[in-house]
């Protein structure tokens, strides 16, 4: 199982995601509002010619968005693709398997990294909670 992470700061805290569901990081850019969108989503980004859902990590998770998002983490899970806003990244590296539990269903898991407790995504229930499967 591959431990390798990109670890991502939202709502002051921080945040894992495997590195095997990233697709890449970039400038949060232009974000249009969509009406009726569920409750975390801030819009769609056009990321070269392809329209992808930005969710708030932050929001998602229940935390207070004190600081302005910054960059994106494109993630992907079967077939779902999606942005996830956050206030910046932290590092890539690897991390220990989860020692903690969590109450959110959008975490697998947390870990402590230098005395600072680390969140795991579950890119899967995140996604599955947000963006519809592609055709």
């Amino acid at each position: 199982m591959n431990r390798v992470h990109v670890r991502v700061v939202a709502g002051g805290e921080h945040y894992a995601l495997p590195v095997t569901e990233v697709l890449e990081i970039a400038e949060i850019g232009h974000v249009t509002p969509v009406p009726g969108a569920p409750p975390g989503v801030l819009g769609v980004r056009n990321l070269r010619g392809q329209v992808v859902p930005v969710i708030d990590l932050a929001r998602m998770l229940g935390l207070s968005a004190d600081a302005e998002n910054e960059r994106i983490v494109v993630t992907e899970d079967d077939g779902r693709r999606a942005a996830l806003a956050v206030t910046g990244t932290a590092d890539v590296g690897e991390l220990g398997a989860p020692t903690e539990e969590v109450d959110s269903p959008y975490l697998s898991g947390a870990v402590l990294v230098e005395g600072s407790l680390v969140g795991i995504v579950d890119v899967a229930a995140l996604l599955a909670a947000v963006a519809p499967v592609e055709a």
